[in-house]
């Protein structure tokens, strides 16, 4: 959660504007200024990941967004992503951090100093989904031939979230549990589910061992077998998780040593590089 703690100065500080103010001066400049794989960027996108990334020069700051964002795409690609549960949880250490004890008290603050709480949550799901693409890919990369480590229960799932906040909820909630099934899972959850990273990918959430998901999600997961399907209501909406595969996988040991870490590093700026290369990335001043 490092990454994470960064926005704190940001919640912190509010540059002196009114929320009033803040508004006005947001439809002037907001505007696309990039288009990274066809996903626009816009020019308050720039200057909230001035604050995230502590950067003051915009073209640096544009540029950790591309490297964000080529990351998260490719991330989704290999059905990676993360659950609305675990960004609630990283949404609630800011808060914790700042005295706040729940959400809900938490977004009225921010929006009350003028701060998008819907682009804090977009900015933390992107970080957190290309956190976890690192750990998944580069760093099982650097660990191939390596059989230190212990035999888990690794599930691949499909997740629709359906929340409570949308007016609609109980008859869509009602549509799932009697249609269902393992055959339209997919499209139901490109069509309903109010998680869009893995809405993208019919509900592809990807391969989790057990301590992967909030305790709620991973109790219930890690209690069925594969091919089944089933709902998990939580106080913020209800799940549907559907168990695609269950197989035992080797989980390499998690300490990497320094010698590790510097590999690790080599091989993400080579990664990225390949990524850059590929990308069709559009400007606009």
């Amino acid at each position: 959660m490092k990454k994470i703690s960064f926005i704190l100065i940001l919640v912190l500080s509010v540059l002196g504007l009114s929320k009033a103010e803040n508004l006005d001066g947001y439809q002037l400049f907001d505007k696309i200024v990039l288009v990274v794989n066809g996903e626009p960027v816009l020019k308050s996108d720039v200057e909230f990941a001035k604050e995230w990334y502590k950067i003051k020069d915009e073209k640096q700051a544009q540029e950790k967004i591309i490297d964000s964002i080529l990351l998260s795409q490719q991330a989704r690609k290999l059905g990676i992503s993360v659950s609305p549960k675990e960004v609630d949880n990283a949404l609630l250490s800011i808060a914790k951090a700042n005295n706040i004890q729940d959400l809900e008290t938490f977004k009225k603050e921010l929006e009350k100093n003028g701060i998008s709480y819907t682009k804090l949550r977009e900015f933390i799901t992107r970080d957190l989904i290309s956190n976890k693409f690192l750990h998944f890919y580069l760093r099982d990369y650097i660990t191939k031939g390596i059989v230190e480590g212990s035999v888990e229960d690794v599930k691949k799932i499909r997740m629709i979230y359906i929340s409570k906040d949308r007016q609609d909820y109980e008859s869509v909630v009602k549509l799932l549990k009697e249609k269902l099934n393992k055959n339209n899972f997919s499209e139901y959850a490109t069509k309903y589910s109010d998680d869009k990273f893995t809405a993208e990918n019919g509900g592809l959430l990807g391969e989790v061992k057990k301590g992967d998901l909030a305790e709620d999600l991973d109790k219930e997961v890690f209690s069925r077998k594969e091919g089944e399907i089933f709902q998990v209501d939580t106080k913020e909406g209800t799940y549907f998780i559907y168990i695609e595969k269950d197989e035992k996988k080797l989980i390499p040991k998690e300490n990497l040593t320094e010698k590790d870490m510097e590999k690790l590093k080599r091989e993400y700026d080579i990664y990225l590089k390949k990524l850059r290369e590929k990308a069709v990335i559009q400007r606009f001043e």
